[in-house]
């Protein structure tokens, strides 16, 4: 089994994934959820993502552009993420602790602004 730095993606602690979002010009935000939950609470500006409409998002991006991917706690993240590596984005993070602990670290961030 190979670990996420060999496998061309990169695990992000949700702290660290909202800095990238925040920070970067360009970035493409993935929920990988069911649509209910996505539906019920998202990141704004997170599209829901579902298999069937990974190809047509890959041939959309920029190979470039970075890809950050969250479920629900951070493991079928890491198969999106690989998929995205595997059609060639070089900028692609998977979001440890899925959703919850992405509003978790945006509630702590809001509280401290």
């Amino acid at each position: 089994m190979s670990s996420p730095e060999t496998a061309g993606f990169r695990c992000l602690s949700a702290a660290d994934a909202l800095a990238l979002i925040r920070d970067e010009t360009a970035v493409a935000v993935f929920d990988v959820r069911d649509l209910p939950s996505y539906q019920r609470a998202h990141l704004d500006g997170a599209a829901h993502l579902s298999e069937d409409r990974l190809l047509p998002w890959s041939r959309r991006l920029p190979k470039d552009v970075p890809v950050v991917i969250y479920c629900y706690h951070g493991n079928a993240s890491k198969a999106y993420a690989q998929m995205f590596v595997d059609f060639r984005h070089t900028r692609v993070f998977s979001v440890d602790g899925g959703y919850e602990a992405l509003a978790a670290a945006r509630a702590v961030r809001t509280a401290l602004v």
